[in-house]
C-alpha cells in the first residue's frame, strides 16, 4: 500500500478571478513551486472554482501546473452549483472531503478569499 503525496503548502483559494486575494494566492503558490521540491497543492472553493472557467485567470494557474507542476482540485459542489460542464484539464474534481484530508497532513496551509472593505 502507497502512502499518500504530502503537500508542503495547501492553497485554498476562495477569491474570485481577478481579485486581490487572487492574485496574492497565484504569488504565493508561485512562490512556493520554485522552492526546490516544494510540492503544492492549490484547492479552488466558492467563487474561487470560477479561475477554472476563466481564460485569463485560468491561464496563469494552468501555466503553474504545466511548467511548476502545482496540483490543482476544484470543489466539485461548488463548481456544480456554478457550471454544467467539468472543469478542462489540468483543473480536476475534487472534495471537501479531500482537501481537509489532505490539509491535516500539510506543514502549512493558506487561505485566500475576496477582498474586504477596510
Amino acid at each position: 500500500m502507497s502512502e499518500a503525496l504530502q503537500y508542503h503548502r495547501i492553497l485554498l483559494v476562495r477569491a474570485r478571478p481577478g481579485s486581490y486575494g487572487s492574485r496574492q494566492a497565484l504569488a504565493r503558490a508561485e512562490a512556493a513551486l520554485r522552492r526546490h521540491g516544494a510540492r503544492v497543492l492549490v484547492f479552488f472553493h466558492g467563487a474561487g472554482v470560477d479561475h477554472a472557467a476563466d481564460d485569463g485567470a485560468g491561464a496563469e494557474w494552468r501555466r503553474l501546473a504545466g511548467w511548476l507542476g502545482a496540483r490543482l482540485e476544484v470543489c466539485s459542489g461548488s463548481w456544480r452549483r456554478r457550471h454544467e460542464l467539468a472543469p478542462a484539464e489540468p483543473f480536476m474534481l475534487s472534495s471537501l472531503v479531500s482537501f481537509w484530508h489532505q490539509a491535516l497532513d500539510a506543514p502549512q496551509v493558506l487561505s485566500f478569499g475576496d477582498d474586504h472593505a477596510g
